[in-house]
């Protein structure tokens, strides 16, 4: 699996929002015909979602029979062996493969052992 980083700072720059973050990213992989499959993340990044985005942000499902979570069209779960947020999307690895893009604060900073796209 590809693994391709957006950022990886403990603290996000003044005026950055991860809700903003993560709606871009959504819409750059969009845009590139990328099929975005789901997204994981942390409680802190699941909190700090909510807390900028309302409960909008995050929307349960209305079937209750149904414990998922959507971001827009997203369908997002939390991941508490992860740190940040993930988004799996498949299109951009030609064997077909899911890749992931990690979202956080635009510093360039890198995960070690990681490149990015």
């Amino acid at each position: 699996m590809a693994t391709h980083l957006n950022s990886a700072a403990a603290e996000a720059p003044a005026g950055w929002r991860l809700t903003d973050g993560l709606t871009e990213k959504l819409a750059e992989l969009a845009g590139k015909g990328f099929e975005v499959l789901w997204i994981e993340s942390s409680r802190a990044d699941l909190t700090q979602l909510v807390i900028e985005g309302g409960e909008a942000a995050i929307r349960l499902d209305p079937d209750p029979s149904v414990d998922r979570a959507w971001f827009g069209e997203v369908e997002i779960r939390h991941a508490p062996a992860r740190d940040l947020t993930w988004v799996f999307l498949r299109g951009e690895v030609a064997a077909g493969e899911i890749s992931t893009h990690v979202v956080g604060p635009p510093d360039g900073s890198e995960l070690p052992g990681q490149g990015q796209a």
